[in-house]
């Protein structure tokens, strides 16, 4: 596939301030790339210095042809832009707007170049949803409006490739679907390549064939989005814990966010979680994102805890599917439990599979144990539950019968 963009040693300062750092990237024609980073990352300036909006030093080749010998109409032939922001000093109606984005076409005398241009603002309207708007006077409207009214002006340019800065930041979520679905429909039939600036992630991840992943400046990433979206990457750039997990319906990534990274210090406690069928999803989020090392298992393979602990990238000791428990999983236990200062036992039921887990504890009388509170967990004829009840009358053992106690029982023993 061709190269349309070609970045080469891009750089862009403001007076002693490096905002873009020695940038080298490709975009291949068709593609449909996001740019995400946190606040302050480049994102919007890197942008402008595509469209050789700003005085940047390096490269910027379009169809193999530095872009600053283009002229400015026949750049605007090629790219167009939504900007994050599009605001007119006067007030002209909706339908003029739109119009402006076939100024490329018309030759000096400001004739038309030819007769589509008709068609080309009446189709951008029904797909932008503004052809009932095009009486109105821009000015009036709300700031979801006009972002598809500008949106509906670069569709009408009928351009290689669209730049947009954030163009779903004012609109509701019905609209913000609607209109990257659209763009996404153009890069599809069309082979127009787009370049989005994203501060939705999830967004990003499902429409994007790659994700250039921006912070303080500098690539961090560029690559698929399966590659790209990863604890490291994201926690670190944006500062926050967050789980990702495959959106099994929609065949994507998906972004959880859980809460703002508050820099505690990691703790230096080993709490081993068992727990199976759901029942350790809270328990394993909240203890990651209060840096605690947590280790999980044995677990079948498969159940949402394991995908859990997959997101979270946390040691998950696994086992196939509604089989017996092999040799190498059970001496992977025991090597955990043995580094263990913690050892908690969800409300998980138990039966003829899993019941290795609490069988190997009864041999540990010196470790911290937690239990959850479940009256009704025994499916292996109440040897699980002859277990639980010994292991309650040790000194070192915690009977929490909520997740309230639970917790309070770690922060005393920690």
């Amino acid at each position: 596939m061709d190269k349309i963009l070609k970045v080469r040693n891009l750089n862009y300062s403001v007076g002693d301030m490096d905002i873009i750092k020695d940038m080298n990237f490709d975009v291949l024609k068709g593609e449909f790339i996001s740019i995400i980073g946190p606040n302050g990352a480049g994102k919007t300036t890197l942008i402008k210095c595509l469209a050789d909006n700003l005085d940047y030093t390096g490269t910027v080749e379009l169809k193999n042809i530095p872009i600053k010998k283009y002229t400015k109409k026949e750049k605007a032939r090629i790219i167009s832009v939504v900007p994050q922001e599009y605001s007119l000093p006067f007030n002209f109606k909706v339908i003029d707007v739109i119009k402006m984005g076939r100024n490329p076409y018309r030759n000096n005398k400001g004739k038309k170049e030819d007769n589509k241009n008709d068609n080309f603002i009446y189709n951008s309207m029904v797909q932008t949803n503004t052809y009932n708007l095009r009486n109105r006077f821009y000015n009036s409207l709300s700031g979801g409006e006009k972002q598809r009214v500008i949106t509906a002006r670069a569709i009408s340019q009928n351009t290689d490739i669209i730049f947009l800065d954030e163009v779903t930041s004012s609109l509701d979520m019905h609209h913000e679907l609607e209109i990257i679905e659209l763009i996404h429909r153009l890069n599809r039939e069309k082979e127009i390549t787009v370049i989005s600036i994203m501060h939705d992630l999830n967004i990003a991840s499902r429409f994007s064939d790659r994700i250039l992943f921006l912070n303080d400046g500098e690539i961090v990433e560029y690559d698929t989005p399966e590659k790209v979206f990863n604890i490291k990457n994201l926690s670190k750039a944006y500062n926050m814990e967050m789980m990702i997990r495959d959106n099994k319906l929609l065949n994507y990534k998906e972004i959880v966010p859980l809460r703002v990274n508050r820099n505690m210090d990691k703790k230096d406690k080993n709490i081993h979680i068992i727990c199976g069928g759901g029942t350790g999803e809270y328990i394993i989020e909240k203890l990651f994102s209060e840096k605690y090392n947590i280790s999980c298992g044995i677990i079948h393979d498969g159940d949402s805890d394991v995908r859990v602990c997959d997101s979270l990238n946390v040691e998950c000791i696994k086992e196939k599917p509604f089989s017996e428990f092999s040799l190498k999983a059970v001496k992977e236990y025991i090597e955990i439990i043995q580094e263990s200062d913690i050892i908690i036992i969800t409300d998980v039921p138990f039966g003829k599979h899993n019941i290795t887990n609490l069988r190997i504890l009864k041999e540990y009388k010196d470790k911290k144990i937690i239990i959850l509170h479940n009256k009704n967990r025994d499916f292996i004829d109440g040897e699980s539950d002859k277990i639980i009840e010994k292991l309650k009358i040790r000194k070192n053992v915690y009977y929490a019968y909520n997740l309230k106690e639970l917790f309070e029982y770690i922060r005393e023993i920690d």
